[in-house]
């Protein structure tokens, strides 16, 4: 199996991410991995008022994105825009976390959601700019039948420019604008073997590099490809 360098994160971040705006990133990793932990720090390097995300948060609680969120000075607001988005008087924050408040009721919940994202997402891809955060794409997607509006981001952002980074659970909920737009690979370690061979398939490189390096990662390492160069790493927990 070929051996791949190993960095720590905030080697990787520092040295090894290189982000430019206009490139989309995917994430894909079972429940648990670290998927959105790996995010935060990321955005942390990169998520500027300048170029601030907007982070769409489809879960109706999540401790994780409510501590990075204040620790990054996100602002959580429960609809789109903001109230404050255009205030001059107001310091521009570094990105929001869109978070629209939860009913516990999928008749009420999703086309309240649908329609706050459905603002967050159009918006953005009209003024550009922005890193727009999926994190939990399928939901977003399929539950929140917002597909056709991911797509136009996926496949028109670059120019504005923008990005969407959109995390999944599953190789079997992503969708193929999210593999074949990104410059961004991220791969978490996936029990199921058929996921694996999906990663191999989407990858861009070495099919069975893909699949073994997937297979052997400990828990919170991922496989890191980058499609220019190709540049390939494992990111350390």
């Amino acid at each position: 199996m070929t051996v791949l360098e190993t960095f720590g994160r905030d080697e990787f971040i520092a040295e090894r991410f290189r982000w430019r705006s206009g490139e989309h990133v995917t994430i894909i990793g079972p429940t648990g991995c670290g998927k959105s932990h790996l995010v935060y720090q990321l955005l942390e390097h990169v998520a500027t008022p300048r170029l601030p995300a907007v982070v769409l948060v489809k879960k109706p609680k999540d401790p994780l994105i409510l501590r990075r969120g204040k620790e990054l000075g996100y602002e959580t607001v429960r609809t789109w825009p903001p109230a404050t988005i255009s205030t001059v008087f107001h310091a521009k924050p570094s990105g929001w976390l869109v978070w629209p408040k939860t009913k516990y009721d999928p008749l009420v919940d999703r086309p309240a959601k649908r329609e706050v994202f459905r603002r967050a997402l159009l918006d953005s891809y009209k003024k550009g700019n922005r890193i727009v955060v999926v994190d939990d794409a399928y939901g977003v997607s399929k539950l929140l039948d917002l597909r056709e509006e991911l797509i136009e981001l996926w496949t028109e952002m670059r120019s504005q420019p923008g990005a969407v980074w959109a995390a999944f659970q599953r190789t079997a909920d992503v969708p193929l604008w999210a593999y074949s737009q990104a410059e961004h690979l991220i791969l978490f370690n996936d029990p199921d073997r058929r996921a694996r061979d999906r990663y191999a398939e989407i990858g861009g490189i070495d099919p069975a590099m893909v699949r073994d390096t997937t297979g052997a990662l400990k828990r919170h390492q991922a496989l890191y490809i980058r499609r220019d160069g190709p540049a390939v790493c494992i990111i350390d927990k």
